[in-house]
């Protein structure tokens, strides 16, 4: 077996830690988040940076259906970048053998903050005291925003909510479109 010789050691040793420092040099400063989504309901996705990411949590559940959508906004040049992803349950017996499925991204500028506007007017519901029953979930690096409802009809109301509103980004999406309920009269 041969011994390196002291020389070849050295450098090997110098390279390494030239890459070591180079690589540290590279990583940015933490980046902390200047947004409040509380005082900037109305139009958060002006304020975002683009090292900004907001994270939307949507509990579409009731009875037996399981069904949580998670939406990640992120923004570049201006404009937002929306990633839909859909986990529910296909048993519909509360076994929770979640089938994912991720849409297709999107990219669209928000024209007076239109898609604020969703949320800004059931801003209201942050203010129910319920642990249990919450739609929404909006996330950002400062703070978190729990959006709730009372009770199975107005969780029906806020799912049909959300369904048209994401109807807008998504149209023709079968996930957006609601159950239509056909009643047989005698």
């Amino acid at each position: 077996m041969r011994k390196v010789p002291k020389l070849k050691f050295s450098l090997i040793i110098l390279v390494s830690v030239l890459l070591t420092n180079c690589k540290s040099e590279k990583k940015s400063d933490n980046y902390i988040s200047e947004l409040n989504l509380t005082e900037n309901i109305s139009d958060f996705t002006s304020k975002m940076t683009e090292k900004d990411t907001i994270r939307i949590r949507v509990n579409l559940s009731m009875e037996h259906g399981v069904r949580i959508d998670e939406l990640i906004l992120t923004k570049r040049k201006n404009k937002l970048n929306l990633q839909t992803t859909i986990k529910e349950d296909t048993t519909f017996m509360s076994k929770y053998e979640m089938r994912e499925s991720t849409l297709a991204e999107l990219n669209f500028e928000n024209i007076d903050n239109e898609f604020e506007h969703h949320f800004l007017k059931n801003f209201r519901r942050t203010k129910i005291d319920s642990s249990e029953n919450w739609i929404y979930r909006i996330i950002s690096q400062k703070d978190t925003l729990k959006f709730y409802t009372v009770g199975l009809g107005d969780k029906g109301g806020c799912v049909k909510e959300y369904f048209d509103f994401m109807g807008n980004y998504y149209p023709n999406k079968k996930e957006f479109i609601p159950i239509k309920v056909i009643e047989e009269t005698e």
